[in-house]
């Protein structure tokens, strides 16, 4: 048996056990509702994992000795 849920007055459904997630809606054409979780990523993040050439170049730039990153100290006082 499932559970029924009710929507408040501006159109907002809680889903218990789901506090805090996102998800995408797709209304179907009998009327139901699809939810599908979701998670919003950049155009940036999405080029990379999208692309496995774009990682490789990447990676090999990030290990290539000419990259110098600078360490911080900690100072002691």
């Amino acid at each position: 048996m499932g559970i029924t849920v009710e929507t408040d007055d501006r159109s907002r459904v809680v889903l218990p056990g789901h506090s805090n997630q996102r998800f995408v809606v797709e209304e179907l054409a009998d009327g139901s509702l699809l939810l599908q979780p979701a998670r919003v990523v950049t155009e940036a993040q999405h080029e990379y994992d999208a692309n496995p050439e774009l990682r490789e170049l990447l990676a090999r730039a990030a290990a290539s000795p000419t990259v110098r990153r600078p360490r911080r100290t900690r100072r002691t006082q």
